[in-house]
């Protein structure tokens, strides 16, 4: 017979763990990740935000500048690295992606109520041919979030043909800027070499491990774990009615990862990150700044984007939610309802994702 007091119940151990589990993520939210910075490269992603939002307010169309700077930002985070061949083409893939999930989820409100099943369809197909490689796995992500800010801009009384054109050209802007950086950077400042590119890789290898992947359950699980999430928050969404539910969606997407186990760790970030958000974007609408004043804030925010995304996930989650919210709002003033909206949408879309997009499948983790 066993002793009850030689070993602690089962509960207790499992408590245990789950608090170590608790602090580590917590202490991981929190951890800054020393991150070369590239003052040059951190201007020009403020400038690329700024500059189309200052040429609206100039031409008296700040909607059309806020959407240009929606384009910019798609295109921010890419032509970094290696030569002008692999940076314009990085561009142009990332343009093509943002562009046409953007293009889908403005005419998927055509198709109403079978826009949020069409948005569910594409995003499962994209997921499917972003396991092809890691270059196919970002551009099918980027495809998927900028379709459901698509869906969200389609609400405006703004044309959808205006909405694309002002977006395109924003991309088309940032772009040029960032590949102008670039021979400013490495041929008339002297700098001798880039950074280095990616090694090239074999379509026809990628395409054979793709299909070996396919033939099995696991080659489905990121699929099938991010479509259940979708389609729970869409259900939520309909039951909640709420103006810009479609942010439980974009939380579904931004959290759930092909990486199994980054999903703790990133829904712990993005919540607590949201939530100090909504607290610093409540700070500043009640300051009642200026639109120069916001059109600054918007610079500096884009400038420290990838510096935090790559430093502190949690910081970076935290500026993004007042920017989306700005931009997606195209120019008009936000409210603390809004903010507070956003929150609990977050929130929301933090236990999809833990509950069907993670417990649901823990028997079946695996590395991405």
């Amino acid at each position: 017979m066993t002793d009850p007091l030689a070993a602690p119940p089962r509960w207790r151990h499992h408590l245990k763990r789950a608090s170590s589990a608790g602090r580590d993520v917590i202490v991981d939210a929190t951890r800054w990740k020393r991150v070369e910075l590239n003052a040059v490269h951190v201007v020009t992603a403020g400038l690329s935000l700024g500059v189309p939002i200052v040429l609206g307010l100039v031409l008296g169309d700040i909607g059309a500048g806020m959407v240009a700077a929606l384009g910019a930002l798609l295109v921010s985070g890419s032509g970094h690295v290696g030569g002008l061949k692999y940076r314009s083409l990085e561009l142009l893939n990332t343009s093509l992606a943002g562009a046409c999930g953007a293009a889908a989820g403005m005419l998927s409100t055509v198709f109403q109520p079978w826009g949020g099943i069409l948005i569910v369809t594409l995003a499962a197909i994209a997921t499917i041919f972003g396991g092809l490689r890691p270059s196919a796995a970002k551009a099918s992500t980027q495809a998927i979030v900028f379709m459901i800010i698509g869906a969200s801009l389609a609400s405006s009384a703004v044309p959808v043909e205006t909405l694309l054109w002002f977006f395109a050209a924003g991309a088309l802007g940032g772009s040029l800027l960032t590949l102008l950086v670039f021979g400013v950077e490495y041929h008339l400042l002297g700098k001798t070499a880039a950074e280095v590119a990616p090694a090239r890789r074999s379509w026809h290898k990628d395409l054979e491990a793709w299909r070996r992947r396919m033939a099995t359950l696991s080659g489905w699980q990121y699929t099938l774990r991010l479509a259940s999430c979708m389609i729970a928050a869409q259900v939520v969404a309909i039951l909640v009615r709420g103006p810009h539910s479609q942010w439980i969606l974009l939380t579904v997407v931004l959290v759930v990862q092909r990486d199994h186990r980054a999903g703790l760790a990133r829904t712990v970030q993005r919540g607590l990150g949201t939530a100090l958000g909504v607290l610093v974007g409540g700070l500043l609408l009640g300051a009642a700044l200026p639109i120069w004043a916001t059109v600054g804030i918007i610079c500096v925010v884009g400038a420290a984007r990838q510096y935090l995304k790559a430093a502190n996930y949690t910081a970076y989650a935290l500026v993004m939610t007042p920017l989306v919210a700005v931009l997606s709002g195209l120019g008009h003033q936000l409210s603390p309802s809004l903010l507070g909206e956003r929150l609990v949408d977050t929130t929301i879309g933090c236990l999809i994702s833990l509950v069907i997009g993670y417990a649901a499948w823990r028997g079946t983790r695996q590395a991405a």
